[in-house]
């Protein structure tokens, strides 16, 4: 089966057509209307990229001209599997998308309303463009799904819990499910009793203290802002810090989800960029803000790869992975630093000139430590065969 996978955000469509037998990537690609003119980059397998000039912009117009190249290239699509981000309390599991998943996923864009309207967008232009072929939702939440009451729980009034559904879902899921089943391959050992603690580090970061293939903990909670230090959002922050400027110092509730989200992390204290690389950059050149911004982000990197540990009770593989997690040896090997109690050993040589996936551990060390090229788009394509195997799709 010929599988599209479709990842809508605000300004781009990143796209992937698998073939299900050995999940051969046949064409990958993305839609990208945030620089002018707007581009459609599809790189076929064995072939040079191809790229086309997006006449209109918005989801819509970048699905038409995909389905236009699939059908140039004979790429005949057979299902269709949308990563999405949000399934809140209702969709703990991947689901066949019909018009009564799309009212309940419309009536939850609260709970993330700068990605839900966006992946709704998504569905209607796929579903026009294919539309005779299964679509199925895979969430980004699902794999959390396996937190205790304990661990998704806030503190609060047990009603706004109860009533209102504020709890923790964390983020990332389909990144997370994908390197647990790949570390689980790379250790040459079952799921059962393997404790992993997996970092996703990338313009958004999360963590997930994993044990016997199945999430206990993460990072992320209610949404993507909780937890680590990001590119531009702040992670976990006092919440009468928030207060006292919203009180004192003239911010509206919309300037402070701006800020948190958009002017914070990297960028808010470095003030150069939320792109590693430049803030690693100017660090490098003497820039101490800069400086700072990389001794926050390893600071709480390691304290949260402490607290997962011992939610795990320990630790037999550390995980680091998307474009920070994959690229930065810098930054693995800070994080890894003070971390020897927990019976790891960083071989620093082959930390610094590793390709994922990689094991960067010494021979001796108790604890491995895995470098991982993150693949969601294969996570969405064994979902989106699961349940149409399941449904007799």
């Amino acid at each position: 089966m010929k599988v599209l996978v479709l990842n809508t955000g605000s300004s781009t469509v990143k796209v992937s057509a698998i073939e299900s037998e050995g999940e051969r990537t046949l064409l990958d690609g993305q839609a990208d209307w945030s620089r002018h003119p707007a581009q459609l980059v599809l790189r076929p397998a064995g072939a040079e990229p191809a790229v086309s000039t997006l006449e209109t912009v918005g989801q819509g117009a970048a699905i038409e001209h995909i389905l236009k190249q699939l059908h140039e290239r004979g790429t005949d699509i057979e299902a269709v599997g949308h990563r999405i981000v949000h399934g809140g309390p209702v969709y703990t599991t991947s689901v066949r998308i019909t018009p009564e998943v799309k009212t309940r996923l419309a009536s939850m864009t609260d709970l993330a309303p700068l990605h839900m309207p966006i992946n709704l967008e998504g569905i209607e232009a796929a579903q026009s463009a294919w539309p005779n072929v299964p679509h199925v939702a895979v969430f980004d939440t699902a794999f959390h799904a396996t937190l205790s009451e304990a661990a998704r729980t806030y503190p609060i009034p047990y009603a706004w819990t109860h009533d209102w559904q504020l709890r923790r879902y964390g983020f990332h899921g389909l990144s997370h499910a994908y390197c647990a089943d790949r570390a689980v391959h790379l250790l040459v050992r079952g799921p059962a009793g393997l404790r992993l603690v997996i970092c996703h580090l990338g313009n958004g970061c999360s963590m997930s203290a994993v044990r016997d293939g199945k999430c206990i903990d993460t990072s992320m909670g209610l949404t993507p802002l909780e937890g680590l230090m990001m590119g531009t959002r702040s992670g976990s922050v006092d919440p009468s810090l928030l207060l006292y400027v919203l009180r004192h110092k003239g911010l509206s509730v919309d300037d402070l989800d701006r800020v948190l989200n958009s002017e914070s992390g990297l960028l808010g204290v470095s003030g150069v960029s939320g792109d590693m690389r430049q803030v690693q950059e100017a660090a490098h050149k003497g820039n101490a803000r800069a400086a700072l911004a990389l001794d926050i982000y390893v600071h709480r990197l390691r304290k949260t790869i402490g607290a997962m540990a011992a939610t795990l009770g320990g630790m037999d593989a550390l995980v680091f992975t998307a474009g920070v997690g994959e690229n930065s040896a810098s930054i693995r090997e800070s994080a890894c630093q003070g971390l020897e109690y927990l019976g790891m050993e960083l071989d620093r040589t082959a930390n610094a000139h590793c390709r994922p996936d990689a094991d960067v551990a010494t021979s001796s060390s108790h604890c491995r430590i895995l470098v991982l090229a993150t693949h969601e788009e294969l996570t969405i394509v064994r979902e989106t065969l699961r349940v149409l195997r399941a449904g007799g799709g």
